[in-house]
């Protein structure tokens, strides 16, 4: 067999070094029609090497080939249609890539991919486009250190185009990334097995990543930074969520982590920080959530009555103004995972044997998170005296508690380190100007008190 297999490779060798000898270069100068003259020159395989300087668009790409840039090299759109259309397999690199067109029912892009399996996008900077990469069944896409800058201004959702933008592909990899100011920084469509690691996704107009049925999709390791939502994932199922940054995603219906009709996906080792809700989910099953550090968001996890079967185990909920939201008050979601239990600032833990766990279950609803769920406007009461002596109330009386939810394992301690830059806030130094000022304010206070008891 191995002989036979040598036998092949000999075979096939001449026939290999002769297709490598044959691939041609073309230096492509910046002028019009430059790029289409080479392009009717070249055969498969061969590189178009644009040199320095604006080359006019639109541009199609019928050739399976290399496009690379010189540095100083930009494809310019003009304002009209999508900069660079791809319609084969091929490979484009180290280009600057600006004005599209601003036409969504065209789907103006910087670079559009029609059809063509096995496109690598590499090192481009797209600048003053509507979408960013456009792709429409096109399998095996790699996209990768990448640049990217739309026109939507942050948090605007009735803004238009997307940086990432796929539809109908399979076995795509999205890699170190950086994207702004688009609609939706990442979105997929019918898009399975995707791989997407390693971007930074910031001040987009609606959501950093968002899903729609698409399956087994893995997200690992990508900052999400100042959009609406973090990541919407949508009717998406079988995914793989671990690693991720999900930090200052503010405003009235912010989300961290957005799940609808999302089932038996993993999430590990994110952070959720500093959002107006680290997780939302509805009619979302059978999700492990674990390991994750929910910290200084308004609501750390909001679940809908449509879910069911979900685990939450090992995570670290950190000064969340309310740590569970549920508008249930019988669940079977469970809150640990029959061995570990999560971290719960607020819980005021006794363990007696010292063995890092709990001597009492806690329950993380409380009766005012019950009720405000239901009716948001009471928020502004959640510091108020009344609310303090209802949450002593529950835990001296556990009948008022609304919601048989319960963690039988809570750790005393948190286990999962702080985001790069980020703090918790019971772990950050004392104030000292403010000690200051009490103290002095404290000090005027006695002095006067002193006076008025020394003139009696």
């Amino acid at each position: 067999m191995r002989s036979a297999l040598r036998v092949l490779l000999l075979a096939g060798f001449p026939a290999l070094v002769a297709s490598a000898a044959a691939a041609r270069s073309f230096t492509v100068p910046a002028r019009a029609g430059a790029i289409a003259g080479a392009q009717g020159q070249a055969s498969a395989g061969d590189t178009l090497l644009l040199s320095p300087g604006i080359h006019p668009g639109p541009i199609r790409i019928r050739v399976p080939l290399t496009l690379r840039g010189a540095p100083g090299a930009i494809l310019d759109g003009g304002g009209e249609g999508s900069v660079l259309t791809l319609e084969t397999t091929a490979v484009v690199e180290d280009v600057e890539i600006r004005g599209s067109g601003r036409r969504v029912i065209t789907v103006d892009s910087g670079v559009r991919v029609l059809s063509a399996p096995n496109v690598q996008l590499r090192r481009l900077r797209l600048d003053d486009v509507l979408y960013g990469v456009s792709v429409e069944r096109s399998d095996s896409l790699v996209i990768e250190s990448c640049r990217l800058r739309g026109r939507v201004q942050p948090r605007e959702e009735r803004g238009d185009g997307n940086g990432l933008h796929l539809w109908y592909c399979h076995d795509a990899t999205l890699r170190n990334n950086d994207l702004s100011r688009f609609l939706d920084g990442i979105y997929l469509s019918f898009v399975d097995r995707a791989h997407v690691e390693g971007n930074r996704l910031s001040d987009h107009g609606r959501y950093g990543l968002h899903t729609m049925y698409c399956q087994s999709t893995r997200l690992v390791d990508n900052d999400f930074t100042r959009n609406v939502a973090g990541i919407a994932i949508m009717f998406s199922n079988g995914l793989l969520v671990e690693r991720n940054r999900m930090i200052h995603n503010r405003g009235p219906r912010t989300y961290g982590l957005l799940l609808r009709d999302c089932s038996g996906g993993t999430f590990d080792g994110n952070h959720l920080v500093d959002n107006t809700v680290a997780i939302f989910m509805d009619n979302s099953n059978r999700n492990h959530v674990t390991a994750n550090r929910l910290e200084d968001n308004g609501w750390g996890v909001i679940l809908f009555s449509s879910c069911a079967g979900n685990e939450f185990a090992g995570n670290d909920f950190i000064d969340n103004d309310y740590p569970l939201a549920l508008d249930m008050r019988y669940t079977d979601n469970r809150f640990d995972d029959g061995a570990r239990g999560n971290y719960w600032s607020g819980s005021a833990p006794y363990d007696l044997d010292a063995n890092g766990v709990s001597d009492v279950p806690y329950s993380p609803v409380s009766a005012f998170a019950f009720v405000s769920k239901q009716y948001p406007d009471l928020s502004v009461l959640a510091r108020s005296p009344a609310v303090v002596a209802l949450s002593v109330a529950e835990r001296v009386f556990p009948s008022l508690q609304p919601s048989e939810a319960v963690d039988r394992f809570p750790r005393v301690r948190p286990s999962v380190s702080s985001p790069s830059g980020m703090r918790a806030r019971a772990a950050s130094p004392r104030s000292w100007p403010a000690v200051g000022a009490f103290g002095l304010l404290l000090g005027i206070g006695l002095a006067g008190f002193t006076r008025r008891r020394s003139r009696t």
